[in-house]
């Protein structure tokens, strides 16, 4: 397919923005726009410096809009990766890819990043470190008049937050308007019985002797094309603690079956909820005891 073919233009307020058809994302029916900061129109500075939303709004991310310019025309590969609390926090969500196509040096180009609705609890910091390859080099708007403190650029990415370069930028972040089912954050899974209902909300609570206790963190596995489960960590998003599902079994003997298994021996409590019938199910593990599976073939009724 030849990315040069077809472009769509799109019209903000002194830009002119295009992007290519075939790789455009597209915000679902009921989604709303979250951060909306001025762009300039063109680009202004290389992507090694960073941006930060020191208080999002929202409760998912699902488009994010940036805006490039380039040293040289040509097919540029964009990756826009987004963190929470530091540059080196927790990934919200998987990293986002797209293709740019630069038709000249004088023109703004719009890039559109999908995170697919990837949960974060209202008020997080989250930061946005970019990568590329291309045939120039390549710089993203900056925009030119303050966002009232919304977002930020940094000299880098050095952890924490690194240091304060500007106050404006330019972009714009869409959330997924969620209602009904559970609304999923930091801290709550939601697991779907047919795709996007999140019928089963699931929180866990851990605690160990001598040690940290405080609320699992969910890691939802839908943008791999797991939606019926997901799982929890507790002291760092590179080890995963407890992996859990819920099937649909109503066809075989009238309930979801919930399965979990856990790579622990901390004091944990799982609850999960039915969301559509609200039926409730709690699972404990003691404080320095290797977790047992759950295979709980009764774990709720089906309607």
């Amino acid at each position: 397919m030849n990315n040069r073919s077809s472009r769509l233009a799109f019209h903000l307020p002194g830009l002119v923005l295009f992007a290519a058809a075939s790789l455009l994302a597209t915000a679902p029916a009921r989604a709303s726009t979250v951060v909306s900061c001025a762009f300039s129109g063109t680009g202004g500075d290389q992507l090694f410096r960073g941006i930060v939303v020191p208080s999002y709004p929202g409760n998912n991310v699902r488009l994010v809009q940036l805006g490039y310019g380039g040293s040289t025309p040509g097919i540029y590969r964009i990756t826009l990766q987004i963190r929470r609390g530091r540059f080196d926090g927790p990934l919200v969500g998987a990293a986002a890819t797209a293709y740019l196509d630069l038709p000249s040096t004088s023109a703004a180009v719009a890039v559109y990043f999908d995170f697919g609705g990837a949960p974060v609890t209202a008020g997080d910091t989250l930061t946005f470190t970019q990568t590329y390859s291309g045939p120039g080099t390549l710089f993203y708007d900056v925009g030119n008049t303050s966002c009232a403190g919304a977002v930020y650029q940094t000299e880098g990415t050095t952890p924490p937050l690194d240091t304060l370069r500007r106050d404006s930028v330019g972009i714009a972040i869409n959330q997924d308007d969620l209602i009904g089912g559970c609304i999923p954050n930091d801290t709550i899974l939601c697991i779907d019985n047919v795709s996007g209902d999140r019928r089963f909300k699931a929180t866990l609570n851990f605690s160990h002797a001598g040690g940290s206790s405080g609320a699992g963190q969910a890691i939802p596995m839908a943008s791999l094309g797991i939606a019926q489960g997901g799982t929890f960590w507790f002291f760092g998003p590179n080890n995963p603690e407890v992996l859990l599902k819920v099937l649909n079994a109503c066809g075989v003997d009238g309930h979801f079956w919930l399965f979990a298994t856990a790579g622990t021996s901390v004091a944990f409590t799982l609850d999960v909820l039915d969301t559509s019938t609200a039926q409730t199910k709690t699972y404990t593990n003691q404080d320095n005891t290797a977790a047992q599976p759950i295979q709980d073939t009764s774990a709720f009724l089906c309607p």
